[in-house]
């Protein structure tokens, strides 16, 4: 299995400018870091943002300018953000797709499922190794669409809850001493602990049907080998779910290798669901970290375009690592365009 064709990667010149957009409320982002930043990053290259409004603002000037990269950092979701920002601007006539600013992504803030999966570095080493004129690394990635945003990964259930669960927990104590610990995985494991694990014990099991819409699907056992497929129309799955999520990267945050057949047939991405309890994550969380779950308890099919309803639901639901409030429904499908996503080359 490889993760991405070779013919979707390639190396091109370094670029004569770019942009660099972070998002200043990122985990990580201090003043040290500030300053490592303006010392590769000429002011007039800089864009900082502190929220969505401001972030829309700088990708409009930012497209005025014509910069052929726009390089981004502050975790998936900023990523993402951008991604279907520039999407936006070539639906609606502002620039041509060919003429598009390639992004390229930067290693901040918290998850970086993205840019562990195109290799990012540190990111001052990153932007030091663009001020030098390093060449660009490109990949280009499959991305899902829910049709209303592209993301390389999204889902119901535990994770969305733990998202949910954790911007809570950090609001509930910021500016106490318990503010430090509370962002990275610390806080995303008090957040479990305090919130998501309780409530999930209560709550059980929700019932969803999954129904192809694609011209084929795929069931997969542990192995990642074909034991079934299905055509368009028919019911893949019916029955409880803890978890489900499409993904066309393996990662999902912290290195989690949660989706192993992603890449595994070109035109398809991963759906996974989760059945098992919470007992039985507990009693081997560090290899559910590392995405290792009892086959018997998990659920994997390759598809292009996929119909979820949550029967008891709305239920939580997230995309690329944000939390985007509760469905009862959604359809999934491999995006037409995908992204090109660069790094330097070191």
């Amino acid at each position: 299995m490889v993760e991405y064709d070779e013919e979707a990667v390639r190396v091109q010149a370094a670029p004569e400018r770019y942009a660099v957009l972070l998002n200043a409320r990122a985990r990580g982002w201090t003043g040290a870091v500030h300053e490592a930043v303006n010392r590769f990053v000429p002011n007039r290259d800089l864009f900082l943002t502190d929220d969505f409004t401001q972030a829309r603002t700088s990708v409009d000037r930012i497209i005025d300018r014509g910069y052929p990269v726009v390089f981004t950092g502050g975790g998936d979701g900023t990523v993402v953000y951008l991604i279907n920002a520039i999407e936006e601007f070539i639906k609606k006539g502002r620039i041509e797709r060919d003429q598009a600013p390639l992004v390229g992504v930067l290693r901040l803030g918290t998850g970086n499922a993205i840019a562990t999966y195109v290799g990012s570095g540190p990111i001052i080493e990153d932007l030091e190794a663009l001020a030098a004129g390093a060449p660009l690394l490109v990949r280009r990635i499959n991305m899902v669409s829910d049709g209303e945003e592209r993301f390389p990964f999204a889902g119901f259930g535990w994770d969305a809850d733990i998202l949910n669960d954790y911007h809570d927990f950090k609001d509930s104590v910021r500016n106490t001493v318990l503010e430090q610990i509370a962002t990275g995985l610390g806080g995303y494991v008090m957040s479990v602990a305090t919130r998501t694990i309780p409530r999930a014990i209560k709550k059980g099991s929700y019932v969803a049907t999954f129904t192809n819409l694609g011209e084929e699907a795929h069931e997969l056992d542990e192995h990642g080998q074909i034991v079934r497929t299905l055509g368009p129309g028919e019911i893949l799955y019916r029955g409880a779910i803890k978890i489900t999520s499409p993904a066309s990267i393996p990662y999902w945050g912290f290195k989690v290798r949660m989706f192993p057949y992603c890449n595994l047939r070109p035109g398809f991405f991963e759906l996974r669901y989760y059945t098992g309890s919470i007992p039985r994550v507990l009693s081997n969380l560090p290899a559910f970290w590392k995405g290792r779950m009892s086959p018997s308890r998990l659920g994997d099919w390759l598809v292009s375009k996929v119909h979820v309803e949550i029967e008891d639901g709305p239920m939580s639901y997230q995309v690329a690592g944000d939390a985007a409030g509760f469905r009862d429904e959604v359809t999934w499908s491999l995006d037409e365009y995908g992204a090109e996503l660069a790094v330097p080359l070191r």
